[in-house]
């Protein structure tokens, strides 16, 4: 018997429908939760790390506006972006597609932060990649 492999960017493409469809609401399934939102929103940043182009336009998205950040602010690094999307996350009333935003930022930015930012963000990445 065959397998059948969805490559990370099937993967990919997958969580961009999932979020879209799933935080919109309706439908038979019905609409994510704020935890679920964010654990594939956290996934899916890592596989459109992973999967390169068309999917690395997020990522360089996410890192111009590092950049951008960095010539502002020069003493913010990648672990303090981190941390600061973090506490967006917990304390701001965010909809589920900022939230799926919010998600999806924080694991760019994790992916080069260096720390336990960097390790969660390659632990989530090699799931995805397993996921393929």
């Amino acid at each position: 018997m065959d397998t059948i492999h969805l490559g990370i960017g099937g993967v990919a493409g997958l969580l961009v429908v999932v979020l879209w469809f799933g935080t919109k609401g309706g439908g038979k399934v019905g609409t994510l939760s704020w935890g679920w939102t964010l654990f594939l929103a956290m996934v899916a940043g890592c596989a459109f790390k992973a999967a390169g182009p068309p999917f690395s336009w997020v990522t360089d998205l996410i890192n111009t506006g590092l950049g951008m950040i960095g010539e502002a602010a020069p003493g913010v690094t990648a672990a303090g972006v981190g941390v600061i999307l973090i506490a967006i996350s917990c304390f701001v009333k965010l909809t589920l597609r900022q939230v799926t935003l919010v998600g999806v930022a924080f694991f760019n930015v994790a992916a080069g932060a260096g720390g336990p930012f960097e390790w969660l963000a390659g632990r989530i990445e090699i799931i995805a990649m397993h996921w393929a």
